[in-house]
């Protein structure tokens, strides 16, 4: 029994722990592998040490218990942190795997409970492992940029923030060298054009966004083609950084000059293709995916109301969650539904339209509305991606029955975008947002449009705009005819 007191209250050298918190395993699994190096090296100089623990790392077993042990003893012991590091290069046998692995789950098991002095022990790590030009490192840098996206306090985001802005700006030779579509470009792009727009109302933060900016010009100068990974979700970033001189220069390059950032992409072939499943899931950290994947699999409706709290108390109460809100609203999109995709769907509606009334401006609010329906001003047919379509339908349909002012307001922006996003593209969206209706329609998840636009809670000037704009979509279907064009099909104007 005292044994066991013990235990419990031994302090954790990585996490920050109250009283009645018990030390995790893997923290313990990974401390008692660096006894294990101690007792074997204590006293020994660093090139002793290491003929010591590689005969020793014979076993697969062992061999995980040492590398886990210098990795505990990087972060806790700053002191001596080169020379672990060292070792763990020497060790090194399998191209890092094993290391790394231990970095990500420290990363998604750990980390928000960390330590400050251990989390810039992480910083040191990473920045050691692309010095060194540590094989996979940039796979697992995602993965610590991720953190940033978990609604905490702003000043350890924005020192993580910095970390990662410091590192990129510094080894501009390591980015170049990447393999073509490493996926660390479009993740940075992604996370860094959100914040730049998030802190551009604190001055304390102005040299950090500077950072940022940096960082992401460079990207979308010199690896346009990875950032292209992202489809039309690079245009809907660059839009949100669209007034900043960096970034208005690339926007002009890719209306009127496109050839010069990259072969055969423009503004349109971008709006065609869609994001990759993944990338979406980069917008918001490991502990929120694991919550909302329960939410939507296990969670039925009526019963949701204490989970959809708890997610808004843990992630989105402090006032610097900004636009959080609109990144959940377009990972909830990608993410599976579970066994039973009728509740999972409607679930996931219930969840993304929550989001509305909790955002803090007018502005937040049309960022969730333009995430949730970009792909339907996107949509083309023979290309895929009606997953993606039907979302924001049930999103509509639960709004109409709980809160008719947000289904207006959501029917009125759809159809003021169609208008007014991009001028020169104005029939091709029309026709996209028309074809999204039309696959609903051929499928049998929506009927007859009617049932949304007869809707008597809609309202009389939206629902005229809105048959004014689509006029397709209400013609008899013997007047209906169809021709193929780049935009995918079009209907008979």
């Amino acid at each position: 029994m005292e044994s066991s007191n013990t235990r419990v209250k031994r302090l954790s050298k990585l996490l920050n722990l109250n009283n009645f918190e018990q030390r995790d395993e893997l923290e313990e699994k990974l401390e008692n592998g660096f006894n294990m190096v101690q007792n074997r090296t204590s006293g020994l100089p660093e090139k002793e040490s290491y003929d010591v623990l590689l005969q020793m790392a014979g076993e697969a077993k062992v061999f995980e218990n040492i590398t886990g042990g210098l990795l505990y003893g990087l972060l806790t012991e700053p002191q001596n942190a080169q020379k672990y590091f060292s070792i763990l290069s020497l060790l090194a046998r399998d191209g890092w795997f094993c290391a790394l692995c231990n970095v990500n789950m420290i990363l998604f098991e750990l980390y928000p409970r960390m330590r400050p002095e251990v989390r810039e022990q992480i910083v040191y790590f990473f920045r050691e492992a692309i010095k060194s030009n540590v094989p996979k490192i940039d796979n697992v840098l995602i993965n610590y940029l991720r953190n940033a996206n978990d609604g905490s306090d702003l000043k350890e985001t924005c020192a993580l923030l910095s970390a990662v802005a410091g590192m990129l700006n510094d080894h501009h030779a390591w980015l170049s060298e990447l393999k073509p579509k490493a996926s660390l470009i479009p993740v940075t792009l992604l996370t860094f054009t959100r914040f730049i727009c998030d802190l551009s109302s604190f001055n304390a933060f102005e040299s950090l966004r500077t950072q940022m900016v940096n960082v992401c010009h460079w990207l979308l100068t010199e690896r346009f083609v990875d950032c292209a990974q992202l489809g039309r979700d690079l245009v809907l970033a660059l839009m949100r950084v669209s007034k900043i001189p960096q970034f208005a220069a690339i926007w002009k390059q890719l209306l009127y000059n496109p050839n010069k950032l990259g072969p055969n992409i423009n503004i349109e072939e971008l709006m065609n293709r869609m994001c990759p499943h993944t990338f979406p899931l980069y917008r918001i950290s490991v502990a929120m995916q694991r919550k909302l994947e329960f939410i939507f699999a296990k969670v039925k409706p009526g019963t949701h109301e204490r989970h959809l709290d708890w997610f808004k108390k843990q992630y989105l109460s402090n006032p610097e969650a900004g636009s959080l809100r609109s990144e959940l609203v377009r990972c909830a999109i990608f993410l599976s539904c579970g066994e039973i995709p009728q509740v999972g769907q409607e679930m996931k509606a219930i969840f993304i339209a929550s989001m509305f009334p909790q955002t803090n401006s007018i502005m937040e609010q049309q960022w969730c509305k333009l995430h949730l329906l970009w792909d339907w001003l996107c949509y083309d047919p023979a290309n895929g991606g009606h997953v993606l379509i039907e979302p924001a339908f049930h999103v509509l349909k639960h709004l109409l029955h709980v809160q008719p002012l947000l289904a207006n307001s959501l029917v009125d922006f759809m159809t003021r975008m169609s208008y007014e996003l991009h001028p020169q593209l104005q029939q091709r969206i029309i026709t996209s947002v028309t074809n999204s209706f039309k696959f609903l329609i051929d499928h049998n998840i929506l009927g007859s449009p009617s049932v949304i636009f007869d809707n008597p809670v809609l309202q009389k000037n939206v629902r005229e705009n809105f048959r004014d704009t689509f006029r397709g979509l209400f013609r008899p279907p013997q007047t209906m005819q169809t021709h193929s064009s780049a935009g995918g099909i079009v209907l008979d104007r």
